[in-house]
């Protein structure tokens, strides 16, 4: 399932920032060549970078990609290290509720009834950005934690498969 989640959110993420190039260049056509910018260029641009922010990082966590700090955790036993991850994925999991699924929730109730200024888009489809990404926070969370328990034997029989 992990597979095919990350397929989505990397072709999803290969199509936004296509998207995001096309789109800057017209801008910067449409600004110096014919002196006449494009009205709508830059806020499809600036909508585009929210998902591919909200989804792109919920990506690099499921991928363990993201910014992390481990000097202090492998230096400790095994089982200590254990224990900091699970307290680690405790208080994303904390972060996903309140942040992303209340937060969003309520972001997203507030904006309805506004549209864009440019391109007339309801707000609140440019809000709903922030609950897809509580989602695949929320899903890889479980699959790490999931993956804290799993014996050791287990997990590097599988990364010598992948490999």
């Amino acid at each position: 399932m992990r597979n095919i989640v990350d397929k989505v959110c990397g072709a999803i993420i290969c199509v936004l920032l296509s998207l995001m190039v096309i789109i800057a260049c017209w801008q910067v056509f449409t600004r110096f060549v014919i002196s006449n910018p494009s009205t709508v260029s830059e806020e499809i641009l600036r909508y585009s970078l929210i998902w591919l922010t909200m989804i792109g990082s919920a990506y690099a966590y499921g991928k363990k990609k993201h910014l992390a700090v481990v000097f202090f955790v492998n230096v400790l036993p095994s089982k200590l290290q254990k224990g900091v991850h699970l307290i680690v994925e405790l208080v994303v999991a904390a972060f996903i509720v309140i942040i992303l699924f209340l937060g969003g929730w309520q972001v997203v109730n507030n904006a309805v009834g506004q549209t864009s200024a440019s391109i007339h888009l309801p707000m609140q489809y440019l809000y709903v950005a922030t609950i897809i990404s509580g989602v695949l926070f929320a899903f890889y969370c479980v699959l790490n934690i999931i993956d804290i328990f799993k014996p050791k034997q287990i997990e590097e029989t599988e990364e010598a498969e992948v490999a």
